[in-house]
């Protein structure tokens, strides 16, 4: 396996970013004065630029790191309106009105890719496919019918796989090399004068009376509108970061098994082929993996904070980044030109549903439990760390986050994520230390690598033998 050394530690390298060109951009260098700031260069921020560029604005797109190279560069890439039993769910703790509502979304969305792609003439490696949501499991049969009998009340044609217990699945769906797609997107946008910037890390936002005063690389931008299309949020306005929790899926790239895209409902189970491999995620996974955060509500948040403000946020795409991100695209710039859009209300900020947040009450549960209280009880000794792993320990009545690297140095780092205080824990088959609260993660030597924390592991004397 191909990956990006840092020291003696592993990034993980997806497919996508082996099998690309990646552009590369400049970085913040001076102050500057924009019409626009959108905040974050993966798919939501690209797509959502590519709208923009025809309008009389001017835009700047700005990430902390290299463009694409988180959840956008580590995605499956699915282009696909089965979201898995996103529909049941909807009608169950909303109404099937919102589960249309959703449904036609993703359609449009789904529509508009495959548009842009032949208009730009885009070589993104595109291909329509079947793609299916199955069971093998008798007690999630009801589910899947139910799935069934919903799409079906939307008026489209559903079909089997006779290989599973129960299933059900979509002609006219795709698959697509994200990144390929977002350097065509780039290049268009950048020829109508849009810019992007990378290692360009947003530091705060202070709101004036005719827009914004972003820090940016110690350097101040003025904008008029401002949009944050990062995975998680870094600011705590609107307190999205607990209405939102993060999920960690491994992937891997293997034999190819067919072309259709498959997703088990009652597992993370996922397959779509590519070229002649196919792309799974499963337990035993283990090529590179991806973040994803998902809204407790069950919909994601886009658009404005609070009515009138003109800042904007895209969060919480589920793990159905590829259709949403074009969804947020259109959204935000009817919003920003004050046009209608049917999803407006669908996709408002506006509301959280305590009755969906309980589907997930179990795991939100856990993961405080991981971030608070269990790293208090059960941590290691110094000398039963091994080399090139990591783990909390307790020295002197403290807890301490110590990475033994391969020659046997500790590393000592505070075991407190910046974020909220959450104690870290060490991921050893990524060599990551990842806060089990929100998902903020660093490499094993207490870099940064993604947030919403802004700053790095404080690094602690090392006093331990």
């Amino acid at each position: 396996m191909e990956r990006i050394s840092h020291g003696d530690i592993n990034m993980d390298q997806s497919y996508w970013q082996k099998t690309s060109s990646i552009q590369r951009c400049a970085s913040i260098q001076d102050d500057m004065d924009t019409d626009i700031v959108i905040i974050g260069a993966g798919m939501a921020g690209v797509s959502l630029a590519y709208q923009l560029k025809d309008l009389p604005y001017r835009v700047i797109v700005v990430d902390k790191d290299q463009i694409a190279s988180h959840t956008s560069g580590h995605t499956t890439a699915k282009l696909t309106v089965l979201h898995g039993k996103i529909y049941p769910l909807l009608k169950k703790h909303y109404n099937i009105h919102y589960a249309h509502l959703y449904f036609r979304s993703q359609e449009e969305a789904l529509n508009t890719i495959k548009d842009i792609i032949r208009k730009e003439d885009i070589a993104c490696d595109f291909q329509e496919n079947d793609a299916y949501v199955y069971t093998d499991d008798p007690q999630y049969v009801s589910m899947i019918q139910e799935l069934e009998y919903i799409l079906k009340s939307f008026h489209v044609e559903v079909i089997k796989d006779s290989q599973h217990l129960a299933s059900v699945g979509l002609k006219h769906q795709a698959v697509f090399h994200p990144l390929k797609y977002m350097y065509g997107l780039i290049d268009k946008c950048q020829k109508d004068g849009i810019v992007f910037y990378e290692k360009s890390m947003v530091e705060s936002i202070e709101r004036k009376k005719d827009g914004f005063i972003l820090k940016v690389n110690h350097h101040k931008i003025r904008s008029r509108y401002v949009i944050h299309a990062t995975r998680y949020p870094f600011i705590k306005k609107g307190i999205y970061f607990a209405k939102l929790f993060q999920t960690k899926e491994n992937v891997d790239l293997r034999n190819k098994e067919g072309n259709q895209s498959l997703l088990c409902i009652d597992h993370t189970d996922s397959y779509r082929p590519v070229q002649d491999k196919g792309i799974y995620i499963d337990m035993a996974s283990q090529e590179w993996y991806a973040l994803d955060s998902v809204p407790l509500r069950g919909v994601p948040y886009i658009g404005e904070i609070k009515p009138g403000s003109q800042e904007y946020v895209i969060y919480g795409f589920q793990k159905w980044g590829m259709t949403l991100s074009q969804v947020a695209a259109k959204l935000i710039k009817d919003l920003i030109l004050q046009q209608e859009n049917p999803y407006k209300s669908l996709y408002s900020c506006q509301y959280f549903s305590l009755s969906f947040a309980k589907e997930y009450q179990k795991k939100i549960m856990n993961s405080y439990y991981k971030g608070f209280i269990y790293p208090r009880f059960h941590y290691k000794k110094v000398n039963q760390i091994q080399n090139g792993e990591g783990a909390i320990v307790r020295e002197n009545g403290k807890l301490k986050a110590v990475y033994k690297d391969e020659n046997g140095k500790c590393h000592v780092f505070s075991p407190y994520c910046p974020h909220l205080k959450c104690i870290i824990e060490f991921d050893q088959k990524d060599k990551i230390w990842l806060c089990p609260c929100h998902q903020s993660t660093y490499d094993a030597y207490g870099h940064l690598i993604d947030g919403p924390s802004l700053h790095s592991l404080k690094k602690k004397r090392n006093d331990i033998i």
